[in-house]
């Protein structure tokens, strides 16, 4: 009795892995991964998905949970995604502007998530991971235009009295192929928010395979002064200058 049952147990295991129940199991596999990325399938009036997963609790990466937020007036932040792309925009009924866009496969969180709302505009934190400490844009919500410049994030921003201050630098990355082509920063600048004016100020000559970020520490009517640190010694040194 005990071979015929043998038999009969190795027949059944066999007839459950035919190629057709390989192929469904990789089906399943692959819908509950593209579930737990993005599980909620409903679409934007553009046609991309929705992305907004930010009471997921099986996100495999936490800096992929993002979500829609509501602003004021009626504007709201939300997330798309399609095979190859995710994109940020700005929705204020079937209108969307497009803040920023990046691969499926880099963090969410690199495109921006908000920070503070107010009436005309709104500040957003860009966080590209590795080390880095986060960034800043502000986007006008008529228009959804990068107020400090286009594609420009901002180290940091600071209040004086009632006034808004972002502080940016002029470097820029030129990938070609598997090369990246980084001119340093030579100057860094204050951007009033109020008024839209900016200020140039030099920087020191950098050690070119240095990576420097900058900080504002305070900023007054008559001076600036900032903070330098070197990423891997975080080494720091504050200049100050005057307005």
């Amino acid at each position: 009795m005990i071979r015929p049952l043998k038999i009969l147990t190795v027949i059944f295991l066999i007839s459950c892995n035919t190629p057709e129940k390989k192929s469904d199991f990789k089906q399943d596999v692959k819908s509950e991964f593209i579930d737990i990325v993005e599980p909620d399938h409903d679409t934007l009036p553009n046609g991309r998905r929705l992305l907004d997963n930010v009471d997921s609790s099986l996100s495999i990466y936490y800096k992929e949970v993002v979500g829609s937020d509501t602003l004021k007036g009626g504007y709201i932040t939300c997330y798309g995604i399609d095979d190859s792309t995710k994109y940020f925009y700005l929705r204020h009924g079937d209108t969307l502007r497009l803040l920023n866009e990046t691969s499926i496969n880099t963090s969410t969180w690199s495109l921006g998530r908000l920070e503070n709302d107010f009436d005309n505009f709104f500040i957003t934190t860009v966080d590209k991971g590795n080390g880095a400490p986060g960034t800043y844009q502000v986007f006008d919500k008529k228009t959804g235009n990068n107020l400090v410049g286009d594609n420009i994030e901002a180290w940091n921003f600071k209040y004086l009295d009632d006034t808004i201050f972002f502080l940016y630098d002029n470097h820029y990355y030129n990938i070609v192929g598997n090369y990246i082509d980084r001119k340093k920063a030579d100057s860094i600048f204050l951007y009033n928010l109020n008024s839209g004016k900016r200020q140039g100020f030099k920087l020191a000559q950098e050690n070119p395979n240095d990576i420097i970020y900058y900080d504002i520490k305070d900023v007054t009517k008559n001076t600036l002064i900032i903070s330098i640190r070197e990423h891997y010694t975080e080494e720091e040194k504050f200049v100050k200058y005057r307005r």
